[in-house]
């Protein structure tokens, strides 16, 4: 249904040509998260960004199409590097969101992402706000 792309962006602005140091690492943990995500719950629009820094960083979820462009479910990278594998945070974040949309974990099925479209129209607030608090 939905490829899986990994792309990098630069985080500084436009005239920034400073080398990221984390480029690599980011792009890593993000191919890692999406292909974790598509084995998982395969054909949905997954979207993963990640942000670093010295002192830790952020594996960001968001499901394409329902979730608002500025809502997010974060996962600690220390939390998912501490975990047996990394796999069981990001997955239960992922549950998390499908689960909030009343979409059955698994495959992506169009029964229930129209269902989910019906019922959690997006709005200018963001409705995914409870599960972020």
């Amino acid at each position: 249904m939905f490829n899986l792309s990994t792309r990098y962006e630069h985080p500084g602005l436009g005239d920034d040509h400073d080398e990221d140091p984390f480029a690599h690492a980011k792009m890593a943990t993000a191919k890692w998260t999406g292909e974790l995500l598509d084995r998982h719950y395969p054909g949905h629009p997954w979207y993963c960004e990640v942000v670093m820094s010295k002192t830790g960083g952020l594996i960001k979820i968001q499901l394409r199409g329902l979730m608002p462009t500025n809502r997010w479910y974060c996962c600690q990278l220390s939390d998912v590097l501490n975990d047996p594998g990394g796999k069981r945070t990001v997955l239960r974040g992922a549950g998390e969101i499908l689960e909030r949309y009343s979409i059955r974990r698994g495959a992506f099925n169009v029964d229930d992402w129209q269902s989910a479209m019906i019922k959690a129209p997006i709005s200018g607030r963001g409705h995914l706000a409870p599960l972020l608090q």
